[in-house]
């Protein structure tokens, strides 16, 4: 919203269009960056969250008793977090 105040002073104040189209495609660049960079850290704690169910239902099967509700939890929020 404060981007769009901005750029309605600016027009207001006859600016320049062009420079406006410029600083609109740097912020898309930017927000583009940023895009991809969330996607890999979503998918590089899913991937996480897979290896430690692993390792908890490993650890399950050879005798270690309950698996940690603390680890489940955390486990379960990021599997679960692709499925919204």
């Amino acid at each position: 919203m404060e981007y769009l105040k901005k750029a309605k002073e600016f027009l207001a104040d006859r600016g320049d269009v062009e420079a406006l189209k410029m600083e609109v495609m740097k912020l898309s660049s930017r927000q583009a960056s940023l895009n991809y960079k969330l996607y890999d850290a979503y998918i590089t704690n899913r991937t996480l969250a897979i290896r430690i169910y692993g390792y908890l239902s490993e650890n399950w099967m050879m005798g270690g008793g309950e698996l940690d509700e603390e680890a489940k939890k955390i486990v379960d929020r990021y599997l679960l977090m692709g499925r919204k």
